[in-house]
């Protein structure tokens, strides 16, 4: 049956834009570009480059089928069997957004000061992201579209404070320690920041042009964090690669008249980031469990919100978990099984069934 579109390819992408600046922003300069931090540009380009190629299997799947979600397609070809295909990214979304809730979580421990437990805001954050998948896809990517505008204001602002900072002698010369910190930083980008998963699960749900949409997407990604690469390198020289936090770190030491830091901006920022984020992949969840239990779609959604926060809460207590969940070879098998991986499956198995119905 075919579905009526809910968004935009605009809205979809542009909320898309915010979840990737979020998680970006979260980003170690040491997993991403090493001791070099300008190394980290070219291996977000990099990471575009092989993000493309990745994309390929979702483009040419929803082509065929554009209007059935991956999972429904997968108990089509495969009958009950096909429903472990949305239990993968069930299972992924919850590991994603629990380590990016993690991370917010040892963040606030560390930098800010408050009068009440961290787990607190995660779980206020959960709450409203909760509440806004359970409304829709339309009022995720509405509020998304606002928290976009937003982001972009409270980044330009500190990049435009902080290129007071900017000293051209911090940058050191790109691929002086070869191309093994720039292979390691495309595989940090690839893997943590490109929403694949999500995209596979919800385009069936996008109008217009999906294809222009991914690309500007790609690029408007990828031009931001360059720019925000070579400004951190710029202004913070190699303090940045010993900060867990450089984008903070550079936001803590920029100040104006009226604002003696700004780094409430980044928190600020993040934490909107964040919330998107995890809207954007409830509403994934709520995809998924329609495919495995169809009429109890809340009921998931709301269980996977609640394994999420866990997840997250656990994820900032436990060293063992830490080491675990911020493994980038296990980041990197999941970004290509669910965004490339799976979605290949279903489509070669379709072609492979069609070429049989039409021989004689």
């Amino acid at each position: 049956m075919r579905r009526a579109p809910s968004i935009s390819a605009a809205q979809f992408f542009g909320t898309a834009f915010g979840c990737r600046a979020a998680l970006t922003i979260a980003l170690n300069g040491r997993w991403a570009a090493g001791e070099n931090l300008l190394d980290g540009a070219f291996s977000c380009l990099g990471a575009m480059g092989l993000g493309l190629l990745l994309a390929l299997p979702v483009g040419l799947l929803f082509r065929r089928c554009p209007d059935q979600p991956i999972g429904e397609q997968a108990v089509q070809l495969f009958g009950q069997g096909g429903k472990a295909v949305s239990l993968c990214y069930l299972a992924y979304f919850l590991v994603m957004n629990g380590v990016s809730l993690g991370l917010f979580q040892m963040f606030l421990q560390d930098n800010v000061p408050l009068d009440f437990p961290a787990f607190f805001i995660l779980a206020a954050a959960v709450g409203a992201a909760l509440y806004g998948a359970w409304r829709g896809l339309e009022t995720v990517a509405r509020a998304g579209s606002w928290v976009v505008v937003l982001l972009l204001l409270g980044t330009a602002l500190v990049f435009a404070l902080a290129c007071r900072r900017f000293r051209w002698e911090n940058l050191q010369p790109p691929l002086e320690n070869g191309l093994s910190p720039l292979a390691g930083g495309a595989a940090v980008f690839l893997s943590r920041t490109t929403l694949f998963g999500e995209m596979a699960v919800l385009l069936p749900f996008v109008r217009g042009r999906r294809g222009l949409g991914f690309t500007l997407w790609a690029g408007g990604t990828s031009l931001f964090v360059g720019v925000l690469v070579v400004l951190l390198a710029g202004c913070l020289g190699p303090y940045a690669a010993t900060q867990h936090f450089p984008v903070y770190a550079l936001a803590s030491l920029t100040e104006i008249t009226s604002l003696q830091r700004l780094d409430g901006v980044f928190t600020g920022v993040w934490m909107m980031g964040l919330t998107i984020q995890t809207a954007v992949s409830l509403s994934a969840c709520r995809v998924c469990a329609g495919s495995l239990q169809r009429g109890r779609e809340t009921l998931w959604m709301a269980g996977a919100a609640l394994a999420m926060l866990v997840l997250g809460g656990a994820a900032a207590q436990a060293p063992a978990a830490q080491s675990l969940f911020l493994d980038t070879g296990l980041w990197l098998g999941l970004t290509v099984l669910t965004g490339a991986g799976l979605p290949l499956l279903v489509l070669a198995v379709k072609r492979f069934k069609a070429k049989r119905r039409r021989r004689p």
